[in-house]
């Protein structure tokens, strides 16, 4: 079994105008033990966290932004953050429970502010030991050919050192990458992380976890060493394209949404680390040409030109998505997320089936930034133009339901409905 799960996971996402506002107090009121910080953070007035019908800590909840300061753009009274508390990711259905939680309460799922995945194991597929593997590396027998900025931390011995995380990409990366020793790691800062070993005890990576020992072959005990592979991706990385497969072939496809879809359940969450990993964790094996230099120094082979180094095992038959944020986003308005919620609401307070269909429309064409060439009245303040745009751009160029637009068009923009 593969030891993948995820590490953290926390999504932005808005309250409904219904339960607003969303506080400890509404939380109480509902059944459940609410742990309140004294105090907020720069970004957010209030920080509070949830505990399940179990009392385990659960979902850690960021609402009550300044949204009238300017350098928080895109954020109102009605946006929150919610995060799994780090034991709540290696449950198997933590991102349903989460959903089912949203659901409830009527909270709007915005985006994913930041998802980490974490493999761990004893050795790569090619038999590797990660720590032999890490000294190879910074002795310069490999190269990485993607995310150049590298961060290293060792133990200095005697001997050699010993390097414990090897970590790629920068702070403000889309997406991380970090491979270090996270047995050492559990057994001298994280002693409480029991679901971390319970996890190892469950893939087969430790036979007894309470001793953190492992049965070889010849049926002696020892104490494993088990390293970790771990991608943080952040809010930058909105979709995942279709752009290699295995041939090598550059293939632009359909772009995948970049939601909570693609990570809940086991083999989704694995093929997404494939898929991070046949792209972020390459390398190849550093060679010299037959060939010196005015100096007499061996020549190095261009990158391309050296063979792989092959740690992983993979599904090599099927192509591979990557992540990818090269469609550049104009930034968020206050204006178009408070028209996407009041559509929302008037969407669900009726049951006529042409009025909900418009709003859908609409609320997808906000989504895709399909109105964004218009000028800043664009939304709902021409109607003519709104039609035009909608009937060039959307995929249902039903007339009735243009007609049905146009009159929602009136109402909301002659605050009639609200």
């Amino acid at each position: 079994m593969r030891c993948v799960n995820l590490d953290w996971l926390e999504v932005s996402a808005e309250e409904s105008v219904q339960n607003y506002p969303c506080n400890a107090d509404f939380f109480r009121t509902h059944g459940y033990f609410v742990n309140e910080r004294d105090y907020g953070t720069r970004v957010w007035g209030e920080m509070f966290t949830i505990e399940d019908h179990e009392g385990h800590p659960w979902i850690e909840v960021r609402r009550n932004p300044p949204s009238g300061e300017s350098s928080f753009t895109g954020l109102n009274e009605f946006s929150c953050r919610l995060r799994l508390v780090n034991s709540q990711c290696y449950v198997t259905d933590c991102i349903e429970r989460l959903r089912v939680f949203m659901l409830t309460y009527g909270y709007h799922f915005k985006k994913i502010y930041r998802i980490d995945i974490a493999y761990d194991f004893e050795y790569f597929d090619s038999g590797d030991k990660p720590s032999r593997f890490a000294r190879l590396y910074v002795e310069r027998k490999f190269r990485k050919v993607n995310q150049c900025h590298l961060r290293a931390d060792a133990q200095d011995n005697w001997a050699d050192y010993d390097w414990e995380t090897l970590s790629w990409g920068s702070p403000h990366s889309m997406v991380s990458t970090k491979l270090y020793n996270k047995s050492k790691e559990i057994r001298t800062v994280s002693k409480e992380k029991v679901y971390i070993k319970r996890a190892w005890f469950e893939s087969g990576l430790v036979d007894d976890p309470v001793n953190f020992l492992k049965v070889n072959s010849q049926g002696e005990k020892y104490e494993p060493e088990i390293w970790r592979l771990e991608y943080s991706m952040k809010s930058k990385a909105e979709r995942w394209l279709v752009i290699e497969d295995v041939s090598g072939k550059r293939e632009r496809k359909r772009a995948i949404q970049h939601t909570l879809d693609l990570f809940d359940t086991p083999d989704k969450l694995w093929q997404r680390f494939e898929e991070l990993t046949f792209h972020y964790f390459h390398f190849k094996i550093r060679q010299y040409k037959d060939e010196r230099d005015a100096q007499g120094e061996l020549i190095l082979k261009r990158k391309n030109l050296c063979p792989d180094k092959r740690l992983f095992y993979f599904n090599r038959d099927r192509e591979f998505l990557q992540i990818d944020n090269n469609v550049p986003s104009r930034k968020p308005s206050l204006a178009d997320d408070t028209l996407k919620r009041r559509l929302l609401e008037y969407q669900n307070s009726h049951a006529d089936s042409r009025i909900r269909s418009a709003c859908a429309i609409l609320i997808q064409e906000l989504d895709n930034e399909a109105l964004s060439r218009l000028t800043p009245k664009r939304v709902f303040s021409e109607t003519e133009a709104l039609r035009r745009v909608l009937a060039l751009r959307m995929k249902y160029p039903d007339v009735e339901i243009v007609q049905t637009i146009a009159e929602i068009q009136k109402m909301l923009f002659n605050d009639e409905i609200f």
